[in-house]
C-alpha cells in the first residue's frame, strides 16, 4: 500500500507510523523474504521514501546516530510499571525511537516543542541523551505534563508541486486516541 502511493509521480507521501522497532534492530528472516531485514531497512528500500530523523541531521540513513556525545535519539522513555500487561518488561527502562514519519518531500524540519496551552510547551521527538542512566532516568513518560509514553513527532515537510513550494505543517501524536481523552480527563479534573 505504501510502496504503490511511494511510486506514484502525481503525489507526495508522508508514513507515520509506531514501529515498535527502531533503526538499530537485528535484522531477521521474514517468511515472505530470502534475505534478513528490519522494519526501518525495509520501508527505505521497498518505498524510496526518507526518514524525517535523517533528512533533519539526527540519524545516518543506516539509522546510527549522527551526535556521537548523545547516540540515544529517542521518541519513547518509559518504564513499565506493576499494572503492565507484559510483566517480562515492568522495571526495564526502554529509551528508544521507534516511532517514524517517513517522505518523498523535499525537506523536513523538526520542532522542539508544542504549546498545549498558553503556558505549558511540550517536548517533542527526538529528544537526546548521552546514556540511559542519569537525565533520561529523571524525565520519563508519560507525566502529569505529558500524558503518553510516546512523544509528539512534530515536523513541517516540504514537498514540491508543479512549480510552486507548498509547505504542510504535520503533528503526528501517536497514539492520540491515548492522548487526547487522558488531556481531556485532566483538564476536567
Amino acid at each position: 500500500y505504501v510502496k504503490y502511493f511511494a511510486q506514484r509521480k502525481d503525489t507526495k507521501t508522508i508514513f507515520a507510523l509506531d514501529a515498535n522497532s527502531r533503526p538499530s534492530f537485528p535484522p531477521i528472516k521474514p517468511a515472505s523474504s530470502s534475505s534478513e531485514t528490519n522494519v526501518w531497512e525495509t520501508i527505505l528500500r521497498d518505498t524510496g521514501l526518507e526518514s524525517i530523523w535523517v533528512q533533519s541531521s539526527c540519524l545516518k540513513i543506516t539509522g546510527e546516530p549522527i551526535n556521537p556525545p548523545k547516540p540515544f535519539v529517542v521518541s519513547v522513555n518509559k518504564m513499565r510499571g506493576p499494572s503492565s500487561n507484559q510483566p517480562s518488561k515492568i522495571g526495564e527502562h526502554q529509551l528508544e525511537l521507534i516511532d517514524h514519519v517517513f517522505t518523498n518531500g523535499t525537506t523536513s524540519k523538526l520542532f522542539n516543542s508544542v504549546a498545549l496551552n498558553s503556558k505549558e510547551l511540550v517536548p517533542t521527538a527526538p529528544l537526546l541523551y548521552k546514556s540511559k542512566e542519569g537525565e533520561a532516568e529523571l524525565n520519563l513518560y508519560p507525566s502529569s505534563k505529558m500524558p503518553s509514553d510516546h512523544l509528539p513527532v512534530v515536523v513541517d515537510i516540504s514537498v514540491k508541486k508543479q512549480s510552486a513550494q507548498i509547505s504542510f505543517s504535520y503533528i503526528i501524536f501517536l497514539f492520540l486516541f491515548f492522548f487526547l481523552p487522558f488531556y481531556l480527563t485532566m483538564k476536567l479534573i
